[in-house]
């Protein structure tokens, strides 16, 4: 199983309340922190990883995204996460508010880098095909991935919008979005454990009142999970485009020998 590509876990149909929150951004060992968030038994957690193989979750996420009225909002985001233990990656940054809103009990996990320009450089060198014109022309026959177009597309403009930058594999950027997570916190009373994989299980279990595992810390390594995306993706998008242009040249051929046999002599 590739993450991103398929995703064979069900979404949970229960209405638990949210315990954890992931607010760090991508390429922060979101993957990692899920993966330990839910041996710690906050299963299951909400990843980017479980929205994007679905074009029901993806489009959910869009509408609540786009939705600007709150109660409205908030019911969408009800639907997208309840039944989830936690909740991190893209899910959790773009509702941040309203999920510590609708959630007051949920602890807060700010996941980091040790350096902004790290945070950037392997942000850019896993993502920055997925928020090109050429991922969108070659997922084009692809609901699933001309959806994820339509998310980075937006979160660029969620970029500009929340935090003023219009480039977002800098580590400005990172930046203002970690400072805004601290803000939020602070306006609410909430505190916030700012956390690095390097860190290991100590100050995870410790902040979420856990025991430490008798096993090593999650590794994900997502850089090289999205180099394989990137083929797949790339591999299926051109033999789409080269069974449907067979299916045209056919198609064409077909309706001239029609046309021809119909002439009249």
């Amino acid at each position: 199983m590739v993450r991103f590509i398929t995703d064979p876990r069900q979404a949970p149909t229960g209405k638990s309340a949210l315990l954890v929150i992931g607010a760090g951004l991508p390429r922060t060992a979101t993957s990692s922190l899920q993966a330990a968030l839910e041996e710690l038994g906050f299963d299951p957690c909400l990843h980017m990883a479980q929205i994007i193989p679905h074009a029901d979750r993806q489009q959910l996420l869009l509408d609540a995204e786009h939705e600007k009225d709150p109660r409205r909002r908030q019911k969408l985001i009800h639907q997208l996460v309840d039944g989830y233990a936690a909740v991190c990656d893209m899910p959790a940054i773009f509702f941040l508010s309203d999920l510590m809103d609708l959630f007051p009990d949920a602890k807060v996990v700010l996941s980091v880098r040790p350096r902004p320009d790290t945070w950037a450089k392997s942000c850019f060198d896993s993502l920055s095909f997925f928020f090109t014109r050429q991922f969108y022309w070659i997922g084009f026959w692809w609901k699933t991935d001309r959806l994820w177009y339509q998310l980075n597309m937006h979160i660029l403009d969620w970029c500009k919008e929340k935090h003023g930058e219009t480039d977002i594999f800098t580590g400005a950027l990172y930046e203002r979005y970690n400072e805004s997570v601290r803000k939020l916190a602070q306006d609410r009373g909430r505190e916030v454990l700012e956390f690095k994989a390097e860190d290991g299980w100590r100050p995870l279990c410790e902040y979420l009142d856990k025991d430490i595992p008798n096993a090593e810390f999650p590794r994900v390594n997502e850089k090289r999970t999205f180099a394989i995306i990137k083929g797949i993706v790339v591999t299926k998008g051109l033999l789409t485009w080269a069974a449907v242009g067979g299916i045209a040249w056919f198609g064409g051929r077909y309706a001239l020998s029609v046309f021809s046999l119909m002439r009249p002599n």
